[in-house]
């Protein structure tokens, strides 16, 4: 018998979900802040849900869930043995949610979902079977400014979490697909080359371009505008000129497109994403949205902008989203936009766990008090006043050397420990543990010792 956690997925040792907790109250603080709200859904959708449009290759990834009793021991003859599945996205489920609570929502519809989802994927490092989603989406919205104001809300959450520099890239899910078919590649072959280009921070030029000359005939007119424009892509993506620099490298890769109504669709779409651009920057000058023509995005839902941020030094990105006006219609039988935000919370999550393996990770009010010269029941009382008081207090219960109790506070993880409390004049006598120094305080001066560094 195997005593670990299930293949691809994870223990959570204290430490560990204290960070993801305060991962998901930074997250939660800031949304709320533009009024989305959260909502939760159930762990497992029926397959009819789950099954229908949206899901791309994720559908292939999905745990089924058996049927029970009588109903598994009929269907073994038909072979149907399945009715629901765990969730391998929250987007998905939201559209359910709307279609079932849709009496019952405002016409424009903010909500934000972090919760766990499941997909039967192959195991490696850094990707695990069952793993947090944190998706934020406005339903009912039409207007380019909710892009904006998604895009705003969303920076300024990885401003929070202090990531560093990074990339805010934009695109539009029509484009990419125009151009390729302005540039004469086969209409088989659209799809494949440019999810093909998507893919140039997973795997590499070298790679891409290898698959690229598979994909395209060799010295073709389809092939030569590709490459060209695929090498031009890459050079502004390596090295940002300026926010709009994708905007005039595009321009000069359209002379190649003989078709006006193509050249027009795109000077279009190209239109809108600057509309959504010179909107984040009025409100947030420092913002680090650009625009980048070979952005896709692999679920087939969107329909419009789509956009993802890339942190310098972490290979993959860690947020995407876009508009998605026709999947909510799969459920509710009529047209509702909806456009959305998915951040990667696990690998926000490994990066913030990577920056608190420096230090040992504390929480800043969270002390123990330990059990000196005092009977069980006046160190419950005094640990119950000094909670009142808004202190995290764990106390040592057991009847143990001082030295001992200082060991165990050590392992535990606490930068500090209260010896005495003396409620009638607010004092305390306190050990930083770290120094293993005593000294005495008032209630005040140490609360201001636990904001400190």
């Amino acid at each position: 018998m195997t005593i670990g956690p299930p293949t691809g997925m994870r223990d959570w040792l204290p430490q560990d979900a204290l960070l993801r907790q305060r991962l998901m109250e930074t997250i939660g603080a800031v949304y709320r802040l533009y009024g989305y709200l959260p909502i939760d859904t159930p762990a497992m959708e029926d397959l009819a849900v789950l099954l229908g449009k949206g899901g791309g290759e994720n559908e292939k990834l999905l745990f089924k869930i058996l049927k029970r009793g009588e109903k598994l021991v009929q269907a073994q003859e038909s072979g149907d043995l399945a009715d629901y599945g765990l969730r391998f996205d929250l987007t998905v489920p939201l559209a359910r949610f709307v279609a079932t609570h849709q009496g019952r929502l405002p016409r424009v519809f903010r909500r934000y979902h972090i919760a766990p989802v499941w997909r039967a994927d192959r195991p490696q490092k850094g990707r695990f079977r069952e793993f947090y989603q944190c998706d934020i989406d406005v339903v009912g919205g039409a207007s380019s400014a909710y892009e904006c104001e998604i895009i705003t809300a969303t920076e300024r959450v990885l401003k929070e979490l202090n990531l560093g520099k990074y990339q805010f890239r934009l695109c539009d899910k029509r484009l990419l697909p125009l151009l390729l078919q302005g540039f004469g590649v086969p209409e088989e072959q659209i799809n494949p080359v440019a999810m093909l280009l998507d893919k140039l921070d997973k795997v590499g030029i070298v790679q891409v371009r290898s698959e690229l000359l598979s994909l395209l005939k060799p010295g073709s007119k389809a092939s030569i505008n590709v490459e060209k424009f695929f090498w031009a892509a890459h050079d502004e993506r390596t090295h940002v000129t300026g926010r709009h620099a994708g905007v005039t490298m595009l321009h000069a890769h359209l002379e190649k497109v003989n078709d006006s109504t193509i050249r027009t669709k795109i000077a279009g779409i190209i239109a809108g994403l600057k509309t959504i651009m010179d909107a984040v920057l009025a409100i947030n000058k420092d913002s680090s949205i650009l625009f980048d023509p070979i952005l896709v995005r692999g679920l087939d839902y969107y329909t419009g902008p789509i956009y993802e941020a890339v942190a310098e030094g972490f290979p993959s990105a860690i947020l995407g989203g876009g508009r998605y006006d026709g999947l909510i219609e799969r459920f509710t039988g009529k047209t509702i936009p909806a456009i959305g935000c998915s951040i990667g919370f696990e690998r926000i999550l490994a990066i913030q766990q990577e920056r608190a393996s420096l230090r040992p990770l504390t929480e800043a009010s969270r002390v123990l008090l330990v059990r000196d010269e005092i009977d069980i029941d006046q160190l419950n009382q005094r640990a119950e006043q000094l909670r009142n008081e808004g202190l995290c207090v764990e106390t040592y219960l057991d009847q143990d050397a001082l030295g001992k109790q200082f060991k165990y506070a050590e392992a535990a993880g606490f930068r500090w420990a209260i010896r005495q409390f003396d409620p009638t004049s607010s004092a305390l006598t306190v050990r930083d543990l770290p120094s293993r120094q005593d000294r005495t305080v008032t209630l005040a001066e140490f609360k201001a010792l636990l904001l400190g560094p």
